[in-house]
């Protein structure tokens, strides 16, 4: 018997099969139940090859006979052999031995246990697909064939014929009736027009938006007017200074505030305060106009209270440690998460240098947390004889680690990107102590379904994007090159090498590791950064060698301890040390920024170039090894739409209040009186820095103005060779007065007015108050041809023509204008309009402008 089964397979793990005489016999006893046992060792692998070869009769092919079974982890010589192989099939392509092995490569990826990565990216299209909808759909729509799937979808389960391609179309499904479900119950009333009111409620949020100068979210909020009070339905969001001591969270506050309706967009594809007020409950923003009256609310905290109390006491005991430097602001930025304290110049700095990451908690920081916690503990629990011996430590570790990122969870203020690298850390953890693979993108898919399917709106955020790309390039990087990084040392000579050759090599091994992370995680989130905040730090690999090694190995430790420290006050000595390393921090960052000065700003690019190539990143990323290459297609055309669009001529933003255009000498200018958070836009937009206002303001010889209104000649951009292509500028009118709209539309091209303008006006585009609440601001596009008839060649709008819930209502303080051709009656509603509103009715009828 022993010799019958001694040429036995071997098992999946590539190890020798025992032999049956091992199992079976012990001593002269033969054991049936190690014979059943074996038997059943025998059956399994056999099991699985019938699995992976039904799944490849589905996908029309034999995956154990097309596709060898292909390690992900390759040396870079295979990565050279592959592209080597790329490059012979773009000059032979062979399209039917492609498909054979794309459809074999994919079943082989699902039988690996990555389909939850497939799942959790259709379940974010879904995701996708519903904001990016131009209206709204009925909920009946996206409700009924969720639940009419999911049913399909368990009768194929139940009868063994479910398919990969039906369980990704119900994740998309789900996703989508998710998002429209949380839009359902974020739906309330706000604010329809501004009122001046007395308010009383709750404060549930303080924000220091600069000295002595707060901004306060109240709940609970209850308005007194004209003896009569009315509770609203939302929370209210107030700019409130001069308070010398900041408000606690759960004291009441009372004050006399103007209130108006959240707004919306400055610019086309700018950051939306409406859809995140809406999302967030807040259904007013306003100001002070009295100084408040706070009064302290009742002894019972509720636990997000004392968290509160807990990262604004640490706030305060880290800053007068250190005096209120720079660097007590940075140490207070990174461990409670409030980065209230920072100066306007560090955080430019920063972000200049590509550290802005440092600032938003996230992998990194819980990474280093967790990490430092498990070590310490290990260490000095393997001091004890007795628990070294039963060999508990590990799990007291970890245990202890998922308690320290859970406490700073909640010292971080948990943003989205601190709770997916909580997430992440608590699998990973767990993992680990189940004896499982904890370091797979499978912990990053199964992250992205949890924050997605309780906050659909995060996908839509920055900070989400970028966190979740830039971890699954890293992942996918390391799944490629962690036979490199993690190599015994086999190599030829390595062995005889000195003890000193071995650390030098093992040094410069981990310095390239750490510019590798910097630059792949940067590359995959420079194309979000650019489309949201239309800069990148160019230098971001330089200030991240610079200053990441600090970071790692002196600030973060140093930072743990402090907060370790604090109940014992020894926290002083942890914390002047972790000055000292934020100082060099910063001077790093001051000294890479100086190198990208003029560098960091694009301007606005093509939208469905960002998306192409962020698609070909996750392309790039996910597919199987060789299949990685159909990302390239992707990506060119990706950098064919930059090459084919343009930026526009013309930006009216913010009620036509602010202009960007084109000189007739290429000079680019803005009709902003002083620098704001729209005119910052603005020079976003088109490619310049804060910096720059002056040079760009524009002045007497860019515009002609008068009592009636303004005037200006806008032109194309200049082409790449500083030519002009089209002929005579267009004419463009600010008018204000009734007079000067009826005679601006005889004559300009463009009207941008905020008034109404009468129906018989003969522009080309007219922009005027109805336009404004029912469109927004406007990207404009002139023409080129000056053969043509039209001298406008597209707009592109704020909003659809059909409004989303989020987006912004039209204030009721302008739908009762009454048409500009009726002058005698020009007037607002029963709430008259105040000084102080002269910005936001903007010099309707016989209101100034301010």
């Amino acid at each position: 018997m022993r010799e019958e089964h001694s040429s036995s397979g071997k098992t999946q793990s590539g190890g020798r099969a025992p032999r049956i005489g091992e199992l079976c016999v012990k001593g002269d006893k033969f054991s049936a139940g190690a014979f059943d046992s074996y038997v059943a060792l025998q059956e399994r692998p056999t099991q699985q090859r019938t699995k992976t070869q039904i799944y490849a009769k589905n996908a029309h092919t034999d995956a154990n006979v097309a596709v060898p079974e292909e390690k992900q982890s390759v040396s870079f010589w295979r990565l050279w052999q592959v592209l080597l192989e790329g490059l012979r099939f773009v000059l032979r392509p062979d399209w039917p031995a492609v498909m054979t092995y794309t459809r074999a490569a994919l079943v082989q990826d699902w039988s690996r246990g990555q389909g939850l990565v497939w799942y959790a990216l259709s379940h974010l299209a879904g995701v996708l697909v519903y904001f990016s909808l131009p209206a709204e759909p009925y909920s009946v729509l996206s409700g009924t064939p969720c639940i009419l799937l999911a049913i399909f979808v368990f009768h194929r389960w139940r009868v063994g014929r479910l398919s990969v391609g039906l369980l990704a179309l119900l994740f998309f499904a789900v996703g989508f009736f998710l998002a429209d479900l949380r839009v359902e119950y974020a739906r309330g009333d706000p604010l329809e027009r501004p009122v001046t009111r007395k308010v009383e409620g709750v404060i549930a949020g303080v924000k220091q938006s600069g000295k002595s100068a707060y901004s306060v979210i109240l709940t609970e909020v209850v308005s007194y007017s004209t003896g009569r009070t009315t509770s609203f339905p939302f929370r209210i969001r107030l700019s409130i200074k001069g308070m010398k001591t900041a408000p606690a969270m759960g004291d009441r506050m009372e004050l006399k505030a103007r209130l108006l309706p959240p707004g919306g967009v400055v610019r086309p594809g700018g950051y939306d305060f409406a859809r995140t007020a809406f999302f967030s409950g807040i259904g007013a923003v306003g100001y002070a106009l009295s100084k408040p009256v706070v009064t302290p609310g009742p002894e019972g905290t509720s636990f997000r209270q004392v968290v509160e109390y807990v990262r604004s006491g640490i706030a305060q005991r880290i800053r007068r440690v250190l005096d209120n430097s720079p660097e007590s602001s940075f140490a207070v930025a990174l461990l409670v998460g409030k980065r209230d304290y920072l100066a306007v110049d560090d955080k430019d700095a920063l972000r200049k240098a590509g550290l802005a990451h440092v600032l938003a908690i996230s992998g990194m920081h819980m990474g280093l947390v967790t990490s430092l916690v498990f070590l310490a503990v290990r260490l000095a629990l393997s001091l004890s004889q007795t628990l070294a011996l039963k060999g508990h430590i590990h799990v007291y570790a970890s245990l202890s680690a998922l308690t320290a990122a859970t406490v700073y969870l909640g010292l971080s203020g948990a943003s989205v990107a601190t709770q997916r690298a909580y997430l992440m850390a608590v699998l990973i953890l767990c993992a680990g102590l189940l004896g499982r693979r904890a370091f797979s993108v499978r912990g990053l898919a199964l992250a992205c379904l949890v924050l997605l399917s309780l906050r659909p709106e995060e996908v839509l955020a920055p900070g989400f994007q970028m966190s979740f790309i830039a971890v699954l390039a890293l992942l996918s990087a390391y799944s490629l090159g962690k036979d490199w990084l993690l190599g015994s040392g086999t190599r030829l000579g390595y062995e005889k090498a000195s003890w000193f050759q071995k650390v030098g090599r093992t040094a410069l091994k981990w310095v390239l590791a750490c510019g590798l992370t910097s630059l792949i995680a940067g590359a995959a989130t420079a194309p979000i950064a650019a489309m949201h905040f239309e800069q990148v730090a160019p230098y971001g690999l330089l200030g991240n060698i610079l200053a990441m090694p600090v970071v790692t190995f002196v600030v973060m430790p140093l930072g743990l301890l402090s907060l370790l420290a604090i109940p014992l006050g020894a926290d002083a000595f942890f914390l002047h040390g972790m000055e000292a390393g934020l100082a060099l921090v910063l001077r790093a960052a001051y000294a890479v920024s100086s190198l990208s000065e003029g560098l960091t700003s694009l301007g606005v690019a093509s939208l469905t170039g960002y998306l192409l190539v962020i698609l070909a990143i996750v392309q790039l990323s996910v597919m199987p090894l060789r299949l990685k290459w159909f990302s390239a297609p992707v990506f060119a055309a990706g950098f064919l739409a930059f090459v084919a669009d343009r930026p526009p001529d013309v930006v009216v933003a913010d009620a036509g209040k602010h202009i960007a255009f084109y000189r007739e000498d290429g000079a680019f200018r803005l009709t902003s009186s002083r620098m704001s958070f729209a005119a910052d836009s603005l020079l976003r937009a088109g490619g310049y820095s804060a910096q720059a206002f002056k040079a760009h303001k524009a002045r007497a010889p860019d515009r002609a103005c008068d009592d009636g209104g303004c005037v200006m000649k806008v032109s194309p951009q200049l082409s790449p060779r500083q030519e002009r292509i089209s002929g005579e500028p267009v004419l463009l009118a600010q008018p204000k007065t009734v007079d000067a709209i009826e005679a601006d539309c005889r004559l300009a091209t463009i009207v941008v007015t905020q008034v109404q303008a009468p129906p018989s006006c003969r522009a080309e585009l007219v922009i005027d108050q109805q336009t404004f609440g029912a469109r927004g601001s406007a990207y404009i596009w002139l023409s080129r041809d000056a053969e043509s008839g039209n001298k406008i060649k597209k707009v592109r709008w704020a909003y659809h023509a059909q409004r989303r819930p989020w987006n912004p209502i039209l204030p009721q303080a302008t739908n009762d204008l009454i048409a500009a051709e009726e002058r005698d009656h020009l007037a607002l509603n029963a709430d008259a309009a105040r000084a102080e509103d002269a910005s936001f009715v903007g010099g309707v009828g016989r209101f100034k402008r301010d």
